[in-house]
């Protein structure tokens, strides 16, 4: 007897279609139909189905050179477990805003074709509902080894949601052979290092010899405008507080005079500025021989204009913007961080590459190849580096009394209400106190819609 053999033992029968139910044929039917379906919708590929064993990272943003060649370093590095295959969006072509949409499409639809992205620091917020919290990845030590006023923009509601790629800071720009020409020149130069005052550089226009306008920053209806604004205004404060936006008030009123009389009060300022950004107004302060223009350090290096005003660029100089009102120069803290996304199937990869980026060796090849000013501290306190890399001294105190813009989930909207309104007001198709309490009115509207829908 086999002692194997039981009454469960059988033996196994042809199986055709002649014995099958109608009715579960039809149900296999409707599975590999639906099974079809959602294969199609959403893209798993990246997921489930791998030919590769090599995990690729894809990496969104507007690649430049310095990109390409970090990139490089990291592939070589890790040849044969991870490579970043990058996608470029470039700014000659997508506004900051077109590259917020295409990036939110991108989410919306919940596929793993991007696995980190690239943020303007003040877009954490809108982007933290498809970002992967990051405070697991990362050691206290490796977080305080950033400085904070760029990790502190990649907060959510207490949540750690983005890592700093660089950060930026507005600054006043000069051109050293022009200034030369200008009376006492040097006690000039000393006073630019310190911080000049709004009247200071107002009453230059009398000794600028070379052309009728001395004075040129961003006006255009975007978020450049408001930082500009906030410079001018000398704090956030008057504009945010306890979670609520008050953009019509004493305080902005009078700054937002400040910036249309330089323009048709004082003429220091073309009208032009009301549709520059910062690569048109870069380009229009060279080719005009410009003596002053506000700029960041970062704008230069990654606009397509370096080639074409190579050698009037050396002949820039950076120095802190006038002083506000209440006797300080105050910049806008910018920059741009990286945001993992939650769809990601190569999470820990992805995190390996964002850690390679924020090493000393990489943010010091950023610095010298891209001039992205380093987000880790021992580059404005270590002796050996600013022995090295003396400019950066000059940032330290800038980013230092940064001002940083409001963390709020309706930030992006209330700005882009407040740019245009203000906008309007330097074209002088509004009042400066008109401009500004329709701007209320319409951020009064969001704000209720926010409320009202949470």
């Amino acid at each position: 007897m086999n002692p194997f053999k039981n009454k469960h033992d059988f033996t196994p029968s042809i199986i055709t279609t002649s014995n099958i139910p109608k009715w579960l044929i039809y149900f296999l039917i409707l599975v590999a139909i639906i099974i079809s379906v959602i294969f199609y919708l959403f893209p798993f590929q990246n997921e489930f189905i791998t030919t590769d064993k090599i995990a690729k990272v894809y990496f969104a943003d507007n690649i430049t050179d310095a990109h390409i060649e970090l990139i490089r370093i990291f592939n070589q590095k890790y040849k044969g477990k991870i490579e970043v295959v990058p996608i470029d969006i470039p700014t000659e072509n997508f506004s900051t805003n077109k590259r917020k949409e295409l990036i939110t499409r991108t989410l919306r639809s919940r596929n793993s074709r991007i696995d980190i992205f690239a943020v303007d620091q003040i877009w954490v917020s809108r982007f933290a509902k498809w970002a992967e919290p990051l405070r697991p990845f990362f050691s206290e030590k490796e977080l305080d080894a950033l400085l904070p006023q760029a990790l502190n923009t990649c907060f959510y509601n207490s949540s750690l949601y983005a890592i700093p790629f660089f950060i930026d800071v507005g600054v006043l720009y000069y051109r050293k052979d022009l200034i030369e020409k200008f009376k006492n020149a040097e006690v000039l130069k000393e006073k630019l290092k310190r911080g000049i005052t709004w009247d200071e550089l107002i009453k230059l226009k009398n000794e600028n010899l070379n052309k009728e306008f001395l004075y040129v920053f961003q006006g255009d209806a975007y978020e450049g405008l408001i930082c500009n604004f906030i410079e001018v205004l000398g704090n956030v404060e008057s504009i945010y507080k306890n979670k609520k936006f008050n953009v019509y008030n004493s305080n902005t009123i009078k700054s937002v005079q400040n910036l249309v009389d330089l323009i048709y009060k004082y003429k220091i300022s073309p009208v032009n500025v009301t549709r520059f950004d910062e690569g048109k107004s870069f380009e229009y302060a060279l080719k005009n021989n410009i003596p002053f223009y506000r700029g960041w350090p970062t704008t230069i290096k990654y606009s397509n204009l370096v080639s074409r005003t190579n050698s009037k660029y050396s002949l820039l100089e950076e120095v802190p913007l006038p002083k506000s009102p209440l006797g300080k120069s105050t910049s806008a803290i910018g920059g741009w961080n990286f945001i993992l996304s939650h769809y990601s199937s190569v999470k820990n990869e992805a995190v390996t590459f964002i850690k390679f980026v924020l090493s000393q060796e990489i943010q010091e090849l950023n610095y010298k190849s891209g001039s992205y000013l380093p987000i880790l501290k021992s580059f404005y306190r270590e002796k050996e580096i600013t022995n090295k890399y003396p400019r950066l001294l000059k940032f330290k105190s800038i980013i230092e009394s940064g001002l940083n813009r409001p963390s709020d989930y309706n930030y992006t909207k209330i700005s882009d209400i407040l740019s245009f309104y203000i906008n309007k007001a330097l074209k002088k198709e509004l009042s400066v106190n008109e401009a500004l309490k329709l701007a209320q009115a319409k951020i009064d509207n969001v704000s209720d819609f926010s409320l009202k829908n949470e």
